[in-house]
């Protein structure tokens, strides 16, 4: 089996970048391309305030949903309140990683809460710096989320009691058999990197599918040996890339 793409945004909220949203959203319509959107539910985030909040926001969000885009729980209000780099290790800071059960629960609650006020269900999670740890998880579970976009492995994985949609790459390339999410943070697209990034959708278009439907095709099994080493290599040459140039969280 060929590589296959799954196209993630993340920080979607009332404040993003609308114009440079907008023509994206373009090109994802012309290609039928359903991504992952990462919906902050409380942005209180000062870096992710790029234009007027849009009061159409929450309509929009449905309006995705209801044309089969997957909708992921972006953390609670995307400030960072701890220096843990969680389950993955990348990012030194985190809004969850580290935080007691109770205090978890309370933020994934509130959350929650604002999404099912605007008629919102939350397909999975993606965690704001890609930090988060296990107490994460178990509240995640017992709130009736059980897919996580994140972890580097190859293909979708079973990990402490949830389904991993693994991500793994910022911009397309060419790769080897397996599920390769793409993330992309739209809010700081210069028009050079637009360019590239509509060039690369239209070349990698026939290769990308959704959340859902990679999903639906099999049960994710537990990791086994070959997919933790993967990981753990992955997670070292990350690190190396790193040093030189830090992820947008």
């Amino acid at each position: 089996m060929s590589a296959r793409y799954l196209v993630r945004f993340d920080d979607i909220c009332p404040t993003m970048n609308w114009r440079m949203w907008e023509r994206i959203e373009s090109v994802l319509a012309e290609l039928g391309i359903k991504p992952i959107l990462a919906v902050v539910p409380d942005n209180r985030d000062p870096s992710l305030y790029s234009d007027p909040p849009k009061e159409e926001f929450w309509e929009q969000v449905r309006r995705w949903q209801a044309n089969g885009w997957f909708i992921a729980l972006h953390g609670y209000q995307h400030l960072y309140e701890t220096q843990d780099a969680g389950l993955l290790g990348i990012n030194p800071f985190s809004e969850f990683a580290g935080l007691p059960y109770d205090v978890q629960k309370a933020k994934l609650t509130s959350a929650l809460r604002i999404l099912s006020d605007q008629r919102v269900r939350a397909d999975g999670w993606v965690a704001p710096a890609h930090s988060f740890d296990a107490t994460t998880v178990k509240v995640l579970l017992e709130l009736g989320i059980d897919v996580i976009s994140d972890g580097f492995y190859r293909w979708p994985i079973r990990r402490l009691g949830a389904t991993w949609l693994p991500q793994q790459v910022w911009r397309f390339r060419s790769m080897p058999a397996g599920v390769w999410t793409v993330c992309v943070h739209h809010n700081t697209m210069s028009e050079a990197s637009f360019e590239a990034f509509r060039t690369a959708l239209q070349r990698f278009a026939p290769q990308i599918t959704s959340a859902p439907s990679v999903l639906q095709e099999r049960t994710a099994p537990a990791p086994n040996l070959a997919d933790q080493v993967f990981a753990l290599t992955w997670r070292a040459a990350l690190k190396l890339k790193l040093r030189r140039r830090p992820l947008d969280p």
